[in-house]
């Protein structure tokens, strides 16, 4: 028999298969704690996202009106690579100021969520192929919601919670109620204000 090759899970699956561990799930927690905590280190790209992605919806139906949809498109790109900037920047300085490494589990949770955001951009056509673009705002707060939900709730509870809101948000944004984009911008905005406030938080209990 060949010999297996060593994957980023192999600290999860032996912390998970050895008898002497008394918790396997606390020790899969405290790693995601540690892949995330460039993330996690300041609240500033979470309050960047709370005003980003909630003022990209409320204009999107003025641009949509004004320019069509490919002033929507162009809208909502400037508004992920801001951002995207702004949270790239961040992590950048912890990793700087920190001394914090970039690991495997994190490289595989930044491509677990890339491959989210791919799915979401396949629905979202076929979304608007189908003439159901006022679904939108629901399905990505549902995908986002479950991201954090499942993927940051083992980091921090604050992800886990704004994970929910998210979701609960997305619940109420699929309801043909003509109101998706108001709901978009409120449960990012409650969302991403709760994990930078609880990050914030927990810095200044720390210090």
């Amino acid at each position: 028999m060949g010999v297996l090759m060593a994957s980023e899970y192999d600290p999860i699956r032996q912390t998970i298969d050895d008898p002497l561990a008394e918790d396997g799930l606390e020790r899969v927690r405290d790693l995601f704690e540690e892949a995330s905590r460039p993330f996690l280190s300041q609240p500033w790209s979470w309050l960047a996202w709370s005003l980003v992605l909630p003022s990209t919806a409320l204009a999107t139906t003025p641009v949509l009106e004004a320019t069509g949809g490919l002033g929507v498109m162009f809208l909502w790109s400037v508004a992920v690579l801001l951002g995207g900037a702004i949270e790239a920047f961040q992590i950048l300085r912890a990793r700087r100021r920190g001394g914090v490494v970039s690991s495997s589990l994190a490289s595989w949770v930044l491509r677990a969520q890339g491959n989210l955001s791919l799915v979401a951009v396949v629905v979202s056509v076929a979304l608007l192929m189908q003439g159901l673009a006022w679904l939108l705002p629901g399905i990505w707060l549902l995908l986002l919601g479950h991201s954090l939900f499942s993927l940051g709730g083992l980091a921090a509870g604050s992800l886990r919670t704004g994970g929910l809101i998210y979701q609960f948000g997305g619940l109420l944004a699929i309801w043909p109620h003509g109101q998706g984009l108001e709901i978009f911008a409120l449960a990012t905005f409650a969302g991403n204000l709760w994990i930078g406030w609880s990050i914030w938080r927990a810095g200044s209990a720390n210090r």
